[in-house]
C-alpha cells in the first residue's frame, strides 16, 4: 500500500527569496533580535516592538540556539494564516548562548499561526533537521547570494 505523506513540509511555502538576508555589523544577540523584529514587522504588520518582546520572552523560556552555529528563533502570531520564514546569514558569528556554546551565524526565524501547534512543531523540526545536515550547512555558509541560499534551503538545485 502506497500512502502519500501529506505532512511533507515544503520550504518554498514557508520561505521566499525576499526573506533571505545577509547581515553585516551584527555584534550581539539583542542587536540580532532587534533586526529580526524590524524585518518581521514588514512581513506581518505587527509592530517590531511587539515582535521583539515575543522573541525575548521565547528566549527566556528556551534558548533557540540549537548548535552547529544555528539559531531557530520562533514565535506564534494570531494575525497570520500561514507560517513565514526569515533566513539570516551573519558575516561574522555572534555569541548566542547556544546549547553547544558555539557562536551563531545561521538564523532561521519562524513565525507561525497560533492555531496550529502540530504543523508549527513539524515545521520547526523539519527546518532543524535540514539545517544541521553537514553538507547543507557547508553550502549555505559558502553561498554568496540569496538565490543560492534559497535553492539550497528549498532543495531546488
Amino acid at each position: 500500500m502506497n500512502i502519500k505523506n501529506t505532512n511533507k513540509i515544503k520550504m518554498s511555502k514557508i520561505l521566499n527569496q525576499e526573506n533571505i538576508y545577509f547581515l553585516h555589523n551584527i555584534n550581539n544577540k539583542k542587536q540580532l533580535l532587534n533586526e529580526i523584529s524590524l524585518i518581521a514587522e514588514t512581513n506581518t504588520h505587527v509592530s517590531r516592538k511587539e515582535i521583539f518582546s515575543l522573541l525575548l520572552k521565547k528566549e527566556k523560556i528556551e534558548n533557540t540556539g540549537v548548535g552547529f552555529g544555528i539559531a531557530l528563533p520562533n514565535i506564534k502570531l494570531s494575525i497570520i494564516k500561514k507560517s513565514i520564514g526569515i533566513f539570516l546569514k551573519l558575516s561574522k558569528p555572534i555569541n548566542y548562548n547556544s546549547i553547544d556554546n558555539e557562536p551563531v551565524d545561521i538564523i532561521f526565524f519562524l513565525i507561525s499561526p497560533t492555531n496550529d501547534i502540530p504543523i508549527y512543531l513539524n515545521e520547526l523540526a523539519h527546518i532543524s533537521r535540514l539545517l544541521i545536515q553537514k553538507k547543507t550547512l557547508q553550502n549555505i555558509r559558502a553561498a554568496l547570494d540569496k538565490e543560492t541560499v534559497y535553492a539550497i534551503i528549498t532543495n531546488e538545485i
